[in-house]
């Protein structure tokens, strides 16, 4: 009789409250249920995958523990969802791994000597991405995420080499427990050219010290290597955007932002190092227009600074690959007047222009077409 007493009170209490608590005497008034406890949790079904989908006609809403995923699922009219967990970890990419710029014994790391690594965000947290110090020098990140997905990250690079070897980092993506390895080559002093940081295995595009004298009175320079065309080691010499305006003179394209090289400075010209950086008697040349990917590989014995041509093509001409052919191409040479180099080889007009002091139609001369954009490499 007490216990029918004590169902009915539970009852009628329920009906007139419509509100349920366990552990609380006064759930709050828009909770159906409320459960309160500082000492234990709330437990749902814990079912495997195959109970889960055995469960007829579940009702929307309805909510379980998946004990083969590990993971909460709901139900949510249609189907069951999928798992609803942790956020994944902020995590580092090992294979994206990218070692910048050239390490001299003895030399401070500068602004090129950096480490690149991409990091999987899910999540914008802070982060610190450290290396441990090797043989002087060590590499560092600090900073916040601010877009979920891929973020390529770049470790500065600090300290000064003091031995000429190959030394083995750790990047430490500090408090997650993630790390990579990574190698970097310290090198005894600048080499002569792109092509013999090439011959050494250093088969990445960017800025490169070259010494073009060894141990001579000439100071060692930067230059920007292309590592990956046409077999690598090419060294840029000239680089051409009309957006950057057109050249005073030949004496300015011949020499120009020397400090500053690569494919993004508009006017840069080391046209006048072109005996130094020639790694045979002849000089082998590529002429690229990188908006119609045209590009002309060839060698040539004529000094292309010393004169016009007397003859076509130029002396000791050779093509190797040639896209090019038209408006009497066989060479460069120095052409005066509206360009400083030209490839119309005694021919009057002024195609595969180097160094255009005023603007053909809107650009410059290129190929038989007007283009924007040149760059010439020796090696």
């Amino acid at each position: 009789m007490k216990i029918f007493l004590k169902l009915l009170f539970f009852i009628i209490t329920y009906n007139s409250f419509s509100q349920v608590g366990i552990g609380t005497t006064t759930p709050a008034s828009s909770a159906a249920l409320e459960i309160s406890s500082t000492s234990k949790g709330f437990l749902p079904p814990r079912m495997s995958l195959s109970q889960i989908n055995s469960i007829s006609s579940p009702v929307e809403g309805l909510f379980v523990y998946n004990t083969d995923s590990n993971c909460f699922q709901f139900y949510n009219g249609v189907a069951w969802s999928d798992c609803i967990g942790q956020v994944p970890p902020n995590k580092l990419n090992c294979s994206s791994i990218s070692v910048n710029g050239t390490s001299i014994i003895n030399t401070p790391l500068n602004s090129t000597n950096t480490i690149t690594i991409d990091v999987i965000v899910n999540s914008f947290d802070t982060y610190t991405i450290n290396t441990n110090t090797v043989n002087g020098y060590s590499y560092s990140a600090t900073g916040a995420f601010s877009t979920l997905g891929i973020n390529t990250i770049t470790l500065i690079g600090t300290g000064t080499p003091v031995i000429d070897q190959t030394d083995t980092f750790t990047i430490d993506f500090v408090g997650t427990g993630f790390s990579c390895n990574t190698t970097n080559t310290v090198i005894p002093q600048p080499l002569a050219s792109c092509l013999e940081y090439f011959n050494n295995g250093f088969t990445t595009d960017g800025i490169y010290s070259i010494d073009v004298d060894g141990a001579g009175t000439k100071n060692a320079f930067d230059c920007y290597c292309d590592m990956t065309n046409d077999g690598g080691g090419w060294t840029l010499v000239f680089n051409h955007n009309v957006s950057g305006g057109f050249w005073a003179n030949d004496a300015e394209a011949d020499s120009n932002n020397v400090n500053t090289p690569g494919l993004t400075t508009d006017k840069y010209s080391i046209l006048n190092e072109i005996d130094n950086l020639k790694s045979a008697t002849d000089y082998e040349f590529r002429l690229h227009y990188p908006n119609s990917n045209k590009t002309n590989h060839w060698k040539q014995t004529f000094d292309p600074r010393s004169g016009s041509s007397s003859i076509r093509p130029v002396q000791g001409y050779v093509p190797i690959s040639i896209d090019m052919t038209g408006e009497n191409w066989g060479g460069l040479e120095k052409s005066g007047g509206q360009t400083f180099l030209d490839g119309s080889v005694n021919s009057g007009n002024w195609w595969y222009s180097i160094g255009s002091v005023i603007p053909f139609s809107g650009g410059l001369p290129g190929g038989g077409a007007v283009e924007t954009k040149v760059q010439l490499y020796i090696r």
